[in-house]
Protein backbone atom coordinates (compact mmCIF):
# COMPACT_ATOMS: atom_id res chain seq x y z
CA UNK A 1 0.00 0.00 0.00
CA UNK A 2 1.49 3.23 -0.85
CA UNK A 3 2.16 6.20 1.78
CA UNK A 4 -0.27 9.12 0.89
CA UNK A 5 0.66 12.65 2.36
CA UNK A 6 -2.45 15.12 1.85
CA UNK A 7 -1.13 18.78 2.64
CA UNK A 8 -3.31 21.76 3.12
CA UNK A 9 -2.12 24.89 2.18
CA UNK A 10 -5.03 26.97 3.06
CA UNK A 11 -4.55 29.79 5.22
CA UNK A 12 -8.03 30.21 6.25
CA UNK A 13 -9.89 26.17 6.29
CA UNK A 14 -12.38 27.32 9.07
CA UNK A 15 -13.41 29.93 6.45
CA UNK A 16 -13.05 27.88 3.78
CA UNK A 17 -15.80 26.09 1.25
CA UNK A 18 -14.83 23.87 -1.32
CA UNK A 19 -10.84 23.27 0.21
CA UNK A 20 -12.93 22.15 3.63
CA UNK A 21 -15.13 19.65 1.33
CA UNK A 22 -12.41 18.18 -0.46
CA UNK A 23 -9.97 17.60 2.59
CA UNK A 24 -13.35 16.14 4.46
CA UNK A 25 -13.98 13.38 1.00
CA UNK A 26 -10.09 12.62 0.90
CA UNK A 27 -10.37 11.69 4.83
CA UNK A 28 -13.30 9.48 3.75
CA UNK A 29 -11.88 7.80 0.85
CA UNK A 30 -8.46 7.89 1.80
CA UNK A 31 -8.83 7.04 6.03
CA UNK A 32 -4.95 5.39 5.60
CA UNK A 33 -3.87 8.92 4.25
CA UNK A 34 -1.56 11.45 6.84
CA UNK A 35 -3.20 14.45 6.57
CA UNK A 36 -0.37 17.98 6.91
CA UNK A 37 -2.68 20.51 7.68
CA UNK A 38 -0.26 23.67 7.96
CA UNK A 39 -2.80 26.34 9.11
CA UNK A 40 -3.34 23.51 12.20
CA UNK A 41 0.51 22.68 12.57
CA UNK A 42 2.29 26.68 11.93
CA UNK A 43 -0.18 29.03 12.82
CA UNK A 44 2.75 31.50 13.63
CA UNK A 45 4.41 30.13 9.99
CA UNK A 46 7.33 28.65 11.78
CA UNK A 47 7.77 25.52 9.66
CA UNK A 48 9.53 22.92 11.61
CA UNK A 49 11.32 21.77 7.97
CA UNK A 50 13.07 18.37 9.19
CA UNK A 51 9.80 17.14 10.20
CA UNK A 52 8.26 18.25 6.99
CA UNK A 53 11.27 17.24 5.03
CA UNK A 54 10.99 13.36 6.84
CA UNK A 55 7.22 13.19 6.12
CA UNK A 56 8.13 13.98 2.35
CA UNK A 57 11.02 11.43 2.43
CA UNK A 58 8.51 8.88 3.76
CA UNK A 59 5.11 9.69 1.26
CA UNK A 60 4.87 7.51 -1.98
CA UNK A 61 2.26 10.07 -2.85
CA UNK A 62 1.78 13.83 -2.04
CA UNK A 63 -1.60 15.47 -2.85
CA UNK A 64 -1.37 19.27 -2.58
CA UNK A 65 -4.55 21.01 -1.56
CA UNK A 66 -5.16 24.71 -1.48
CA UNK A 67 -6.90 27.32 -3.15
CA UNK A 68 -5.80 29.03 -6.11
CA UNK A 69 -5.03 32.85 -5.24
CA UNK A 70 -4.51 34.99 -8.73
CA UNK A 71 -2.42 32.71 -10.26
CA UNK A 72 -0.32 31.87 -6.70
CA UNK A 73 -0.04 29.65 -3.94
CA UNK A 74 -1.13 30.69 -0.45
CA UNK A 75 1.15 32.97 1.62
CA UNK A 76 1.90 29.46 4.23
CA UNK A 77 2.12 27.16 1.43
CA UNK A 78 4.29 29.71 -0.49
CA UNK A 79 6.89 29.74 2.82
CA UNK A 80 6.62 26.09 3.29
CA UNK A 81 7.94 25.73 -0.21
CA UNK A 82 10.71 27.79 0.30
CA UNK A 83 11.51 26.48 3.80
CA UNK A 84 11.37 23.14 3.11
CA UNK A 85 12.14 22.34 -0.27
CA UNK A 86 15.38 23.50 -0.39
CA UNK A 87 18.79 23.11 -2.97
CA UNK A 88 20.56 19.22 -1.80
CA UNK A 89 16.93 17.79 -0.11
Amino acid sequence: MSEILVVSGHTDLENSFANKIILDELKKHLPEAKFDILSELYKNYAIDVKAEQEKLVKADVIVLVYPFFWYGVPSLLQKWFEDVLVHGF
